[in-house]
């Protein structure tokens, strides 16, 4: 019993410091959980229920994958989904995983990944498709839905955030309320045992303003 609650105890710690902690210690927690092959079993997860959402909101366009990991989704995704992919992570291990990946799926010219963290990356570029996939926990609470606000910058016109949990229960359906209150929710899927949610959403008025930016340059080609 003592070692089960000392690992709670541990695991506590670790999500604070990884939420909250200096990037420093991000880094090296991270760094030494993806060399030491923590995260190994989720080398592969083809057939997520994820995709799809990929698939059908990228419009053959720009992604950026914050919390890329080991660049699962840049490897597993299919190559005609989209034109170009960024992924970011913290850990230097991680991002030199995803490049080999890359590499080895011929994917080296339209996959780049950059060490960052994601609580405070500065994207380069608008992109039609930014995604947090398992990575939405890692950003401190208090600024959780201002950082999600401020990447909604970095969208094209109709462009979505699709964020993925691996629960909606517990403390994590706070998150998806939270979402729910702050944005205008596109699509949503919660499915399978642990009620994993799928996130599609935009910034409120975004999809008005995109249509109307569609309306206009219909006219304007009319004249």
């Amino acid at each position: 019993m003592f070692l089960t609650f000392l690992r709670r105890v541990q695991n506590k710690v670790r999500m604070i410091l990884l939420a909250s902690g200096p990037m420093s210690i991000k880094r090296l927690i991270w760094n030494a959980e993806f060399a030491k092959g923590r995260w190994d079993n989720l080398a592969r997860t083809d057939g997520d229920c994820l995709y799809p959402y990929l698939e059908k909101y990228g419009h053959d366009g720009s992604i950026l994958d914050l919390g890329c990991g080991s660049g699962n989704t840049g490897a597993e995704l299919a190559a005609n989904a989209y034109r170009d992919y960024t992924g970011v992570d913290i850990s230097d291990v991680a991002i030199e995983k995803a490049i080999k990946k890359a590499e080895a799926d011929g994917r080296a010219q339209k996959n780049h990944y950059f060490q960052g963290d994601i609580s405070s990356y500065e994207p380069t570029q608008q992109f039609d498709l930014i995604l947090l996939r398992e990575s939405i926990y890692y950003i401190p609470g208090p600024i959780m839905m201002a950082a999600l606000h401020r990447y909604t910058k970095y969208l094209k016109p109709g462009g979505v955030i699709i964020v993925r949990l691996w629960t909606s229960q517990g403390k994590y359906g706070g998150i998806v309320k939270a979402i729910e209150a702050d944005f205008s929710i596109v699509e949503k899927n919660v499915s399978g045992p642990s009620e994993t949610a799928v996130l599609v959403f935009q910034q409120v008025g975004s999809r008005r303003d995109a249509d109307a930016s569609k309306v206009d340059n219909l006219e304007m080609s009319r004249t």
